[in-house]
């Protein structure tokens, strides 16, 4: 609303509107007193001389009350004549402000105002894999991709996802400006892709992705995130800088190799899951509904009701927070501790949880609150 205020305000909206509300205001006040003062057929009221002024303005017309008197005729002709001017000067700077916006977005200049979203950080051939991996996995999910791909190449990829919400803000992810019109803050998770959008060399990418991870962390600690790095010597500076996920290109490419050779069909099978290309996918599904019941129940009946099969359990941890190194009574001393970490104004410990996966877990395992289950099916369960 500020920004469309701000806009409007320089296309001289307000100054437009002003005067055409003048315009109806005199037309009515002069109708009025003139028709009452000259004329034996008087309006019966204020609100009937505004409603003519502005039938009249409108270029409507409908003709259920009309001036009688000279005077008021003449203040007739000033509105009729006025009124097409003023309303194509207040409908051309409303369009004006739509259409630059338009044109802004576009251009991927435009801020995004969506929340919940997720963000994708640059672009490569791997781009339309994320894309349709987020889609099946969210389903209703705003994608955001921050690059510096052209206009062109982004309805490219618009088109190819038809399907999907997508928004682009075209800049450098490395820079917080342009993080910041991605409304970073009120996003879901971001993922940084080694990007080789708008001529960057793939051997930087690795750089590009540490300050863009940099970044991201120092604007919105909270949010989820994920990259990808092209050489593994590389994962230490992602970690110091707390990213949730790291996948290294290539790094499982040796033991693929080894399965292939020694044991075929098990890569086939790995692939068509990862790249989606199954009718079968993998669902990670909240337990709230089995907590303190084993998994043999849950297991049952997702095989009974879906034809689904659970392939693993996964436990989310809440790390260490202030509140734990603090004593229960909670001293001066502790009472001191923790004002100073609330005028930091810094999360040192943060929301991020430790994960860990079983898979293949037992049937009599205990689902705890807070568990996840990782599921096979064709759809997703629930």
């Amino acid at each position: 609303m500020r920004y469309t205020f701000v806009q409007l305000r320089k296309e001289r909206f307000f100054n437009i509107l002003l005067g055409t509300i003048s315009v109806i205001l005199f037309g009515a006040v002069t109708v009025f007193f003139a028709d009452n003062y000259y004329s034996e057929r008087g309006l019966t009221g204020i609100f009937d001389a505004v409603w003519w002024a502005v039938v009249t303005i409108a270029t409507v017309g409908y003709g259920d009350i009309v001036p009688t008197s000279t005077v008021g005729k003449i203040a007739g002709l000033i509105v009729i004549i006025s009124g097409p001017v003023l309303l194509s000067l207040v409908t051309a700077s409303v369009a004006s402000v739509l259409v630059e916006k338009k044109i802004m977005e576009g251009k991927g200049l435009e801020a995004v105002r969506d929340k919940d979203h997720v963000i994708v950080c640059g672009w490569n051939e791997n781009g339309d894999a994320v894309i349709g991996g987020i889609s099946d996995q969210s389903e209703g999910s705003v994608i955001v991709l921050v690059n510096e791909l052209d206009r062109d190449d982004f309805q490219t990829i618009q088109y190819r996802h038809k399907e999907q919400e997508l928004r682009f803000v075209r800049g450098n992810f490395v820079k917080e400006d342009v993080l910041a019109r991605a409304n970073l803050a009120r996003a879901r998770a971001a993922i940084v892709l080694a990007d080789t959008s708008g001529g960057h060399a793939i051997e930087k990418a690795d750089e590009r992705t540490i300050f863009g991870t940099m970044a991201i962390k120092a604007m919105a600690s909270k949010v989820r995130t994920c990259a990808e790095l092209i050489h593994s010597e590389n994962r230490e500076h992602l970690r110091r800088a707390n990213v949730d996920e790291i996948l290294v290109r290539g790094e499982s490419a040796g033991s693929m190799l080894a399965k292939a050779a020694t044991a075929p069909g098990i890569t086939d099978a790995l692939r068509l899951l990862i790249n989606d290309r199954d009718e079968n996918k993998l669902w990670r599904l909240p337990a709230t509904r089995y907590e303190g019941r084993a998994v043999a129940e849950m297991a049952s009946a997702m095989r009974e009701r879906h034809g689904a099969m659970i392939v693993a359990v996964i436990k989310e941890k809440q790390r260490m927070s202030i509140n734990d190194i603090l004593s229960d009574d909670l001293t001066l001393v502790d009472q001191f501790i923790k004002r100073k970490f609330e005028e930091s104004g810094k999360d040192f410990f943060g929301e991020k949880k430790d994960v860990s996966v079983i898979l293949n877990p037992d049937y009599d395992y205990e689902l705890n609150p807070g568990d996840w289950v990782l599921v096979l099916s064709k759809e997703r369960p629930y």
